[in-house]
Protein backbone atom coordinates (compact mmCIF):
# COMPACT_ATOMS: atom_id res chain seq x y z
CA UNK A 1 0.00 0.00 0.00
CA UNK A 2 2.85 2.37 0.82
CA UNK A 3 4.34 1.77 -2.61
CA UNK A 4 0.93 2.33 -4.20
CA UNK A 5 0.38 5.55 -2.22
CA UNK A 6 3.84 6.74 -3.19
CA UNK A 7 3.13 6.03 -6.85
CA UNK A 8 -0.16 7.95 -6.66
CA UNK A 9 1.53 10.89 -4.93
CA UNK A 10 4.30 10.87 -7.50
CA UNK A 11 1.74 10.81 -10.30
CA UNK A 12 -0.14 13.77 -8.78
CA UNK A 13 3.06 15.76 -8.31
CA UNK A 14 4.13 14.91 -11.85
CA UNK A 15 0.76 16.04 -13.19
CA UNK A 16 1.01 19.31 -11.29
CA UNK A 17 4.51 19.87 -12.62
CA UNK A 18 3.39 19.22 -16.18
CA UNK A 19 0.38 21.51 -15.70
CA UNK A 20 2.63 24.20 -14.23
CA UNK A 21 5.08 23.85 -17.10
CA UNK A 22 2.28 24.12 -19.67
CA UNK A 23 0.90 27.16 -17.88
CA UNK A 24 4.32 28.80 -17.83
CA UNK A 25 4.84 28.06 -21.52
CA UNK A 26 1.44 29.51 -22.45
CA UNK A 27 1.26 32.53 -20.11
CA UNK A 28 4.95 33.08 -19.37
CA UNK A 29 4.06 32.91 -15.66
CA UNK A 30 2.85 30.45 -13.04
CA UNK A 31 0.48 32.95 -11.41
CA UNK A 32 -0.82 35.17 -14.21
CA UNK A 33 -4.01 34.34 -16.13
CA UNK A 34 -3.20 36.67 -19.02
CA UNK A 35 -0.67 36.45 -21.82
CA UNK A 36 -0.23 40.24 -21.62
CA UNK A 37 0.97 42.61 -18.93
CA UNK A 38 0.27 46.35 -19.02
CA UNK A 39 2.26 49.26 -17.72
CA UNK A 40 0.88 52.80 -17.56
CA UNK A 41 3.34 55.52 -18.55
CA UNK A 42 3.15 59.31 -18.19
CA UNK A 43 1.92 61.28 -21.20
CA UNK A 44 4.79 63.22 -22.81
CA UNK A 45 4.42 66.80 -21.60
CA UNK A 46 4.43 68.27 -25.12
CA UNK A 47 1.32 66.26 -26.00
CA UNK A 48 -0.66 67.53 -23.03
CA UNK A 49 -0.74 70.96 -24.65
CA UNK A 50 -2.74 70.02 -27.70
CA UNK A 51 -5.23 67.67 -29.36
CA UNK A 52 -5.10 64.68 -31.67
CA UNK A 53 -7.38 65.40 -34.64
CA UNK A 54 -8.48 62.97 -37.36
CA UNK A 55 -7.14 64.47 -40.59
CA UNK A 56 -8.40 61.77 -42.96
CA UNK A 57 -11.49 59.59 -42.52
CA UNK A 58 -10.55 56.55 -40.44
CA UNK A 59 -12.35 53.72 -38.62
CA UNK A 60 -13.15 52.34 -35.19
CA UNK A 61 -13.00 48.69 -34.15
CA UNK A 62 -15.58 48.51 -31.36
CA UNK A 63 -15.58 45.79 -28.70
CA UNK A 64 -13.21 44.17 -26.23
CA UNK A 65 -10.71 41.73 -27.69
CA UNK A 66 -10.72 38.48 -25.75
CA UNK A 67 -6.97 38.45 -25.05
CA UNK A 68 -7.13 41.95 -23.55
CA UNK A 69 -10.21 41.45 -21.37
CA UNK A 70 -8.02 40.30 -18.46
CA UNK A 71 -6.20 43.66 -18.30
CA UNK A 72 -7.39 46.21 -15.74
CA UNK A 73 -6.81 49.41 -17.73
CA UNK A 74 -6.53 48.39 -21.36
CA UNK A 75 -9.21 45.74 -21.02
CA UNK A 76 -11.85 48.40 -20.33
CA UNK A 77 -11.22 50.41 -23.52
CA UNK A 78 -13.57 49.13 -26.20
CA UNK A 79 -12.75 51.51 -29.06
CA UNK A 80 -9.63 51.11 -31.18
CA UNK A 81 -8.80 53.76 -33.78
CA UNK A 82 -7.95 51.94 -37.01
CA UNK A 83 -5.93 53.48 -39.83
CA UNK A 84 -7.74 53.77 -43.17
CA UNK A 85 -4.83 51.88 -44.74
CA UNK A 86 -5.70 48.79 -42.65
CA UNK A 87 -9.24 48.74 -44.03
CA UNK A 88 -7.97 49.28 -47.57
CA UNK A 89 -5.34 46.52 -47.30
CA UNK A 90 -6.50 43.65 -49.49
CA UNK A 91 -5.64 40.82 -47.07
CA UNK A 92 -7.03 42.60 -43.98
CA UNK A 93 -10.09 44.81 -44.36
CA UNK A 94 -13.10 44.90 -42.07
CA UNK A 95 -13.31 41.13 -41.79
CA UNK A 96 -9.96 41.08 -39.95
CA UNK A 97 -11.83 42.76 -37.08
CA UNK A 98 -15.34 41.37 -37.55
CA UNK A 99 -14.02 37.79 -37.60
CA UNK A 100 -12.79 38.46 -34.05
CA UNK A 101 -16.22 39.62 -32.86
CA UNK A 102 -15.65 43.37 -33.24
CA UNK A 103 -17.76 45.82 -35.22
CA UNK A 104 -16.27 48.42 -37.54
CA UNK A 105 -17.58 51.98 -37.59
CA UNK A 106 -16.56 55.14 -39.43
CA UNK A 107 -14.47 57.79 -37.69
CA UNK A 108 -14.94 61.01 -39.59
CA UNK A 109 -12.38 63.67 -40.33
CA UNK A 110 -12.33 66.43 -37.69
CA UNK A 111 -12.94 64.25 -34.62
CA UNK A 112 -10.73 65.55 -31.80
CA UNK A 113 -9.23 63.86 -28.73
CA UNK A 114 -7.02 64.58 -25.74
CA UNK A 115 -4.24 62.17 -24.80
CA UNK A 116 -4.93 61.06 -21.23
CA UNK A 117 -2.70 58.03 -20.81
CA UNK A 118 0.02 55.89 -22.36
CA UNK A 119 -0.07 52.11 -21.92
CA UNK A 120 2.60 49.66 -22.99
CA UNK A 121 1.46 46.06 -23.48
CA UNK A 122 3.97 43.25 -23.29
CA UNK A 123 3.12 39.82 -24.64
CA UNK A 124 4.51 36.75 -22.86
CA UNK A 125 4.47 33.01 -23.22
CA UNK A 126 4.55 30.84 -26.31
CA UNK A 127 2.71 33.38 -28.47
CA UNK A 128 5.58 35.83 -27.98
CA UNK A 129 8.05 33.26 -29.37
CA UNK A 130 11.58 33.80 -28.07
CA UNK A 131 11.21 37.21 -26.45
CA UNK A 132 8.58 39.45 -24.95
CA UNK A 133 6.96 41.86 -27.42
CA UNK A 134 5.97 45.35 -26.30
CA UNK A 135 3.52 47.67 -28.09
CA UNK A 136 2.88 51.27 -27.05
CA UNK A 137 -0.64 52.68 -27.08
CA UNK A 138 -1.96 56.21 -26.71
CA UNK A 139 -5.18 56.39 -24.70
CA UNK A 140 -7.43 59.18 -25.97
CA UNK A 141 -10.59 60.79 -24.64
CA UNK A 142 -13.24 62.62 -26.68
CA UNK A 143 -15.46 65.51 -25.59
CA UNK A 144 -17.97 63.02 -24.13
CA UNK A 145 -15.25 61.39 -21.98
CA UNK A 146 -15.31 58.18 -24.05
CA UNK A 147 -11.94 56.41 -24.16
CA UNK A 148 -10.15 55.22 -27.31
CA UNK A 149 -6.80 53.57 -27.95
CA UNK A 150 -4.40 53.67 -30.89
CA UNK A 151 -0.98 52.09 -31.15
CA UNK A 152 2.00 54.25 -32.07
CA UNK A 153 2.94 51.59 -34.65
CA UNK A 154 -0.30 52.21 -36.59
CA UNK A 155 0.25 55.95 -37.08
CA UNK A 156 1.74 55.41 -40.53
CA UNK A 157 5.17 55.03 -42.13
CA UNK A 158 4.92 57.31 -45.16
CA UNK A 159 2.93 60.34 -46.31
CA UNK A 160 0.22 58.24 -47.95
CA UNK A 161 -0.57 56.33 -44.74
CA UNK A 162 -0.77 59.27 -42.28
CA UNK A 163 -4.19 60.13 -40.86
CA UNK A 164 -3.87 61.69 -37.36
CA UNK A 165 -2.68 65.25 -36.81
CA UNK A 166 -1.42 66.96 -33.68
CA UNK A 167 -2.76 70.45 -33.05
CA UNK A 168 -0.78 72.42 -30.48
CA UNK A 169 -3.09 74.83 -28.68
CA UNK A 170 -0.30 77.42 -28.49
CA UNK A 171 0.20 77.49 -32.27
CA UNK A 172 -1.78 79.49 -34.80
CA UNK A 173 -4.31 77.45 -36.79
CA UNK A 174 -3.59 76.85 -40.47
CA UNK A 175 -6.66 75.44 -42.19
CA UNK A 176 -4.80 74.77 -45.46
CA UNK A 177 -2.32 72.29 -43.98
CA UNK A 178 -1.91 70.03 -40.99
CA UNK A 179 0.97 68.46 -39.09
CA UNK A 180 0.58 64.70 -39.17
CA UNK A 181 1.89 62.20 -36.65
CA UNK A 182 3.80 59.15 -37.86
CA UNK A 183 5.56 56.21 -36.30
CA UNK A 184 8.64 58.46 -36.14
CA UNK A 185 6.83 60.84 -33.77
CA UNK A 186 7.72 58.44 -30.94
CA UNK A 187 10.88 56.63 -29.96
CA UNK A 188 9.90 53.28 -28.44
CA UNK A 189 13.56 52.27 -28.14
CA UNK A 190 14.20 55.13 -25.73
CA UNK A 191 15.89 53.85 -22.56
CA UNK A 192 14.50 56.52 -20.24
CA UNK A 193 12.99 54.97 -17.14
CA UNK A 194 9.28 54.22 -17.33
CA UNK A 195 8.52 56.64 -20.15
CA UNK A 196 7.69 57.04 -23.84
CA UNK A 197 9.74 59.63 -25.69
CA UNK A 198 7.92 62.03 -28.02
CA UNK A 199 10.34 63.10 -30.76
CA UNK A 200 8.24 66.02 -32.00
CA UNK A 201 8.64 64.86 -35.61
CA UNK A 202 5.52 65.80 -37.58
CA UNK A 203 4.89 65.86 -41.33
CA UNK A 204 3.06 68.85 -42.78
CA UNK A 205 0.49 67.93 -45.44
CA UNK A 206 -2.36 69.77 -47.11
CA UNK A 207 -5.98 68.71 -46.90
CA UNK A 208 -6.05 68.39 -50.69
CA UNK A 209 -3.15 65.92 -50.59
CA UNK A 210 -4.79 63.82 -47.87
CA UNK A 211 -7.99 63.66 -49.88
CA UNK A 212 -6.05 62.59 -52.97
CA UNK A 213 -4.63 59.57 -51.10
CA UNK A 214 -8.07 58.10 -50.42
CA UNK A 215 -8.85 55.05 -52.60
CA UNK A 216 -11.58 55.27 -55.23
CA UNK A 217 -13.87 52.88 -53.33
CA UNK A 218 -13.80 55.27 -50.34
CA UNK A 219 -15.08 58.11 -52.53
CA UNK A 220 -17.83 55.77 -53.76
CA UNK A 221 -18.72 54.80 -50.18
CA UNK A 222 -18.98 58.47 -49.17
CA UNK A 223 -21.39 59.10 -52.04
CA UNK A 224 -23.53 56.12 -51.04
CA UNK A 225 -23.65 57.41 -47.46
CA UNK A 226 -24.95 60.70 -48.85
CA UNK A 227 -27.78 58.81 -50.55
CA UNK A 228 -26.51 58.91 -54.14
CA UNK A 229 -27.30 56.05 -56.55
CA UNK A 230 -25.06 54.80 -59.34
CA UNK A 231 -23.96 51.63 -61.11
CA UNK A 232 -20.63 50.10 -60.22
CA UNK A 233 -18.43 47.90 -62.36
CA UNK A 234 -16.42 45.02 -60.89
CA UNK A 235 -13.52 43.82 -63.04
CA UNK A 236 -12.52 40.24 -62.19
CA UNK A 237 -8.93 39.14 -62.61
CA UNK A 238 -8.07 36.74 -65.41
CA UNK A 239 -6.41 34.09 -63.25
CA UNK A 240 -7.44 30.76 -61.82
CA UNK A 241 -7.29 29.68 -58.17
CA UNK A 242 -3.70 28.52 -58.65
CA UNK A 243 -2.69 32.01 -59.75
CA UNK A 244 -2.22 31.03 -63.40
CA UNK A 245 -3.30 33.58 -65.99
CA UNK A 246 -6.40 32.74 -68.00
CA UNK A 247 -6.04 33.47 -71.71
CA UNK A 248 -9.32 34.33 -73.39
CA UNK A 249 -10.05 32.68 -76.70
CA UNK A 250 -10.28 34.57 -79.98
CA UNK A 251 -13.33 32.48 -80.84
CA UNK A 252 -16.38 34.57 -79.83
CA UNK A 253 -18.45 31.62 -78.57
CA UNK A 254 -15.62 30.07 -76.58
CA UNK A 255 -14.62 33.46 -75.21
CA UNK A 256 -18.20 34.14 -74.10
CA UNK A 257 -18.28 30.75 -72.33
CA UNK A 258 -14.99 31.47 -70.53
CA UNK A 259 -16.14 34.92 -69.41
CA UNK A 260 -19.53 33.61 -68.23
CA UNK A 261 -17.82 30.91 -66.14
CA UNK A 262 -15.55 33.47 -64.46
CA UNK A 263 -18.52 35.75 -63.76
CA UNK A 264 -20.72 32.93 -62.41
CA UNK A 265 -17.94 31.73 -60.07
CA UNK A 266 -17.64 35.27 -58.74
CA UNK A 267 -21.39 35.75 -58.26
CA UNK A 268 -21.76 32.40 -56.46
CA UNK A 269 -19.36 33.64 -53.77
CA UNK A 270 -21.54 36.65 -52.89
CA UNK A 271 -23.74 35.92 -49.82
CA UNK A 272 -27.45 35.70 -50.60
CA UNK A 273 -28.28 38.50 -48.13
CA UNK A 274 -26.33 41.03 -50.21
CA UNK A 275 -28.51 42.59 -52.89
CA UNK A 276 -27.32 42.37 -56.51
CA UNK A 277 -29.81 44.78 -58.05
CA UNK A 278 -29.87 45.33 -61.84
CA UNK A 279 -27.13 42.73 -62.33
CA UNK A 280 -25.58 42.66 -65.80
CA UNK A 281 -22.69 40.66 -67.22
CA UNK A 282 -20.40 41.69 -70.04
CA UNK A 283 -20.13 39.03 -72.75
CA UNK A 284 -16.58 39.76 -73.91
CA UNK A 285 -14.76 40.68 -70.68
CA UNK A 286 -15.00 39.47 -67.05
CA UNK A 287 -16.92 42.58 -65.95
CA UNK A 288 -20.03 42.55 -63.76
CA UNK A 289 -22.32 45.56 -63.35
CA UNK A 290 -24.84 46.21 -60.57
CA UNK A 291 -26.44 49.04 -58.64
CA UNK A 292 -24.08 50.05 -55.87
CA UNK A 293 -25.02 49.72 -52.20
CA UNK A 294 -22.81 50.26 -49.18
CA UNK A 295 -22.99 46.75 -47.67
CA UNK A 296 -22.11 45.14 -51.00
CA UNK A 297 -19.28 47.59 -51.68
CA UNK A 298 -17.77 46.99 -48.23
CA UNK A 299 -17.97 43.22 -48.71
CA UNK A 300 -16.25 43.36 -52.11
CA UNK A 301 -13.53 45.72 -50.89
CA UNK A 302 -12.75 43.58 -47.84
CA UNK A 303 -12.49 40.39 -49.91
CA UNK A 304 -10.83 41.65 -53.08
CA UNK A 305 -8.06 39.06 -52.88
CA UNK A 306 -10.37 36.11 -52.20
CA UNK A 307 -12.81 37.15 -54.92
CA UNK A 308 -10.03 37.87 -57.45
CA UNK A 309 -11.23 41.43 -57.98
CA UNK A 310 -9.00 43.58 -60.16
CA UNK A 311 -10.87 46.85 -59.66
CA UNK A 312 -14.14 48.39 -58.48
CA UNK A 313 -15.30 51.60 -60.13
CA UNK A 314 -18.35 53.56 -61.15
CA UNK A 315 -19.75 52.65 -64.54
CA UNK A 316 -20.00 55.76 -66.69
CA UNK A 317 -22.51 55.19 -69.46
CA UNK A 318 -22.14 57.07 -72.73
CA UNK A 319 -25.14 59.17 -73.77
Amino acid sequence: MKAKDFAISLSVVGGLCVAGLCRYIYYGSLTRNCTYTENRLPVPEELTKGEIVVAKDAYLAVGIEREYACLKTFGSIDREIVAPEAIDYATLGRHYFTDRGLTVESLKKGAAFRIVDVVVLTEHGISAFESSISVYYLVLKDKNNVLYQVSTSSLGFNKESLFLSFVDSSSSTNTASMELMSIDSFDTTYTGENSLKYTGKLIELTGAYLESTEPQWKTMADRLERGETFTMMVAIELRDFNGREIELSDNPEERSRQVAQIQDEFIEKIPSDLILKDLEKDRAWPYVYMEANLDLLNYLVDRRFRLKIESISELTRLP
